[in-house]
């Protein structure tokens, strides 16, 4: 088996030179330059030339016997992979299931047989070996030294993946999430760039994401935590797979904040920015209170799973508490009261008026965040059906200098209300556009396009929706629609039934329903059965609305319609302008209703008009 210091002096694997005194794996005109971690795995297998190396192994020799979990590992040989261009089935780097992982292709040096050849005396032998590794400790200067001086040309468009969570530890995976937050918030601030903040991971090649994304350049991470110490390390990675930038920041978990200040500045700096700016907040916040700010996002963003809304509450109340100056915090807690009532079915009056006193003791507290506190003013307005108010106030808070894509995706959804289709359309891709993986925003994108008719990229973005673990009443009812139309109408069925469920609302009536809509002659069991279950309060409005206008009782639809003259009642007012519901545009009572929620006035104040069964805008 080859030594270390046979190994440092370069070998061949396959189809590719390796060199570690450079820090690159090079295959013709091809180099690529693996971070540190993946070179010492690979290295660590290249020493046993076949054999077996054991996790425990790996974590001894590359991680100085520290024991993180296999996550480290799994990342560092995929990344291994990724540089090999390895695919199943693979042809460098094997595993063996619950063994560990060896090297399929033989370490080939360069000097071994002309060491063996004979004639060839040791002296010489060790004088050549000596060159060898003076010219490579020359070569490896010279590569630093061209890393460090030689100018970056910024790319034009970044990608910035996932950050990896080498911890192992889901409870840090917070840490991970907001530092990748934070550093889309700034780099998005480069001038002339285009910066995607991409959440899911990505397994492909770095050539396929960076052509899947759109971009010129990655921008890869990875954080790791053991007791209180941090440390962020990164690589961006141009389209030739060089490695173009790379560094890191180390510090204590205690001080989070200053760390992604530093990482942040530090990178924008180094991309081209012409002053690394600050980051959102002007102050920094107490360090603990900022650990909880941070852990309460991860749960505000995570809010379709389990209780975690309530948990954000929970974190964003301990931040204040620690610190009751730090602004972002009242945004994110006022954000978890407006959002209370539409996931648990709570009083909405109460969770508004919560909102509306958290965001103002935190506008007085940290004036800083004035403009964005617009969206949780604008979320008010909009469920007291002040439309024009909602409007003024959603606009400032999208062109915040630090903006929130919930701001998008409620902006959208009150632009829909009023029966501007195209304009939410446009509000919600712009969303789209600076959280490219947002649960929430994409999606609102796919039910804005099945509003629509579009039904193509509506498929398109409720994939990438459910694939990030959308869910929720009016999501589900807009792909139920989706899939109907399409001719799905066992898996529309299907889903109906697994929304009631998940909602413990009944389900006697989906049936029914259903089959009146595929056969005319039911069309009276299914008014039956949706009148039954409304008179039993198992069903919610919008529904009432849909199925009554389908099975022919438009005035049944219109008598539910009415309710949003409640207080409150803004039951998904925007599938009044669907394709479905064109018999119920047509009823008489259709515009008086509007009048009465001043949509007409509205309209009016913004320059649009009813015209041709839908709303009209401009001359």
């Amino acid at each position: 088996m080859p030594t270390q210091e046979e190994l440092h002096g370069g070998f061949r694997l396959g189809e590719w030179e390796v060199l570690p005194a450079r820090g690159v794996l090079r295959r013709g005109d091809e180099v690529v330059k693996p971070e540190p971690k993946v070179f010492g795995v690979l290295l660590a297998l290249a020493q046993r030339d076949g054999d077996l190396v054991t996790n425990d192994e790996l974590i001894d020799e590359v991680w100085d016997g520290r024991a993180f979990g296999d996550e480290p590992i799994l990342r560092c040989i995929s990344l291994l992979r990724k540089h090999f261009h390895d695919k199943r089935p693979y042809r460098y780097v094997e595993n063996l299931p619950k063994r560990g992982y060896r090297l399929c292709q033989r370490v080939e040096l360069p000097a071994t047989q002309r060491r063996n050849e004979p004639g060839i005396e040791e002296g010489r032998s060790l004088t050549w070996w000596r060159s060898v590794a003076a010219a490579m400790a020359a070569a490896f200067v010279a590569v630093v030294l061209w890393l460090w001086l030689a100018p970056v040309s910024p790319p034009a468009s970044l990608a910035i993946l996932p950050i990896d969570n080498l911890s192992g530890d889901p409870a840090n995976q917070y840490i991970a999430e907001g530092i990748h937050r934070t550093l889309g918030q700034r780099l998005s601030e480069l001038p002339d760039r285009t910066i995607r903040v991409i959440r899911t991971p990505h397994d492909e090649d770095w050539a396929d994401v960076r052509r899947k994304l759109g971009v010129e350049s990655l921008l890869i991470a990875s954080v790791q935590v053991e007791n209180r110490a941090l440390k962020v390390d990164y690589q961006v990675i141009n389209d030739d797979d060089v490695v173009i930038l790379g560094g890191g920041e180390s510090g204590s978990l205690d001080n989070l904040f200053g760390l992604q200040e530093r990482l942040a500045k530090s990178i924008y700096k180094a991309l081209g920015g012409a002053q690394a700016p600050s980051l959102i907040e002007r102050v920094a916040p107490d360090s603990v209170a900022y650990n909880s700010y941070s852990r309460g996002m991860y749960m505000l963003e995570h809010r379709f799973k389990g209780r975690n809304l309530e948990e954000s509450i929970r974190l964003f109340r301990e931040s204040i508490a620690l610190d009751e100056s730090y602004g972002p915090a009242y945004l994110g807690l006022a954000t978890a009261y407006a959002l209370l009532p539409d996931y648990r079915d709570l009083p909405w009056q109460e969770n508004l008026d919560l909102a509306v006193e958290t965001i103002d003791k935190g506008v007085s507290m940290d004036p800083s965040i004035t403009d964005a506190a617009g969206a949780i003013y604008g979320f008010v307005h909009y469920q007291r059906k002040e439309w024009s108010k909602a409007e003024n106030s959603y606009r400032r808070a999208i062109n915040a200098p630090v903006v929130d894509s919930n701001a998008f995706s409620w902006y959208s959804q009150m632009l829909a209300s009023v029966g501007r289709l195209h304009e939410s359309r446009d509000v919600a891709l712009a969303g789209q556009e600076i959280d490219p993986d947002s649960t929430v925003v994409n999606s609102r994108v796919a039910m804005i396009y099945t509003w629509l008719g579009n039904t193509a990229r509506a498929h398109e973005f409720f994939t990438r929706a459910n694939d990030l673990d959308a869910t929720g009443l009016i999501h589900d009812m807009a792909y139920v629609l989706l899939l109907n139309r399409s001719g799905k109408t066992e898996l529309a069925q299907d889903l109906t039934f697994a929304a009631a469920r998940q909602e413990s609302a009944s389900s006697a009536w989906i049936e029914p329903v259903f089959r009146g809509l595929a056969d005319p002659a039911f069309a009276a069991e299914g008014l039956a059965a949706i009148n039954s279950a409304w008179d039993a309060e198992q069903v919610i409005p919008h529904i009432v609305v849909l199925a009554r206008t389908l099975l022919g009782d438009v005035d049944g639809a219109m008598e539910i319609a009415w309710l949003l003259n409640r207080p409150g009642e803004t039951f998904s007012m925007e599938i009044l302008y669907i394709d479905e519901l064109a018999p119920l545009r047509r009823h008489p009572d259709f515009i008086p209703l509007l009048e009465s929620l001043g949509v007409v006035d509205y309209w009016q104040e913004v320059g649009c008009r009813w015209e041709d069964d839908r709303v009209a805008c401009g001359a």
